[in-house]
């Protein structure tokens, strides 16, 4: 991707949502997209930020929502039932773009949503649910690569949790030698509207 496709002045509010959603909807198919791994923070009981990166698994343009997977037992998860709000961050550094947005999240373990999930998930994704050790354990050694379960083992589900993340604005700065240009857009109501920002 390069820099001059997010170029703003070649858009409106309506046309650039549009090719964000593009972008999102590569993003979610190709781990090659920059926009494919995102960064996640959150806030602990304690007030402390928290950050870390998620693989994006689902995107939504009509529902203005993002998911990820975690562990149950992830410290995260307690992060968000203290606080539901998260932020999600991307930059790629050859279009020299960051993405930000804040959101508010749910949690599915167990039900409907995160069976589907489940199933429409890699094997090798999977195992990493059915470890021993919750995420964030100390060890006395590195632990071995987890193994791959069988397609009609369950083990790990219980551990399985898809996070939802609703949002409603997005904030885009994008780098240029001509200046640099930076809105706010929301996708709140129908049209979406956007606001230029000081960069």
């Amino acid at each position: 991707m390069n820099n001059s496709a997010w170029d703003l002045t070649q858009y409106d509010a309506l046309s650039f949502w549009d090719f964000c959603i593009t972008q999102f909807s590569k993003a979610i198919d190709s781990a090659k997209h920059p926009f494919h791994i995102a960064n996640v923070s959150t806030v602990t009981s304690n007030g402390s930020p928290q950050t870390r990166s998620v693989v994006l698994r689902q995107f939504n343009e009509t529902t203005r929502e993002f998911t990820f997977h975690t562990d149950l037992r992830s410290p995260k998860i307690k992060d968000l039932q203290h606080c539901k709000n998260l932020c999600l961050h991307w930059y790629d550094s050859l279009a020299r773009v960051q993405i930000r947005l804040n959101a508010l999240a749910t949690t599915h373990n167990q039900n409907e949503r995160a069976k589907q999930a489940w199933h429409d998930s890699r094997d090798s994704s999977l195992a990493c649910y059915g470890t021993p050790n919750p995420p964030g354990a100390h060890m006395d050694q590195f632990p071995p690569a987890p193994l791959i379960p069988k397609a009609d083992d369950p083990k790990g589900f219980s551990q399985f949790v898809v996070v939802a993340c609703h949002f409603e604005e997005l904030e885009i700065l994008t780098l240029h030698a001509t200046g640099h240009q930076r809105v706010s857009l929301s996708v709140k109501h129908d049209p979406v509207s956007w606001s230029i920002i000081a960069p």
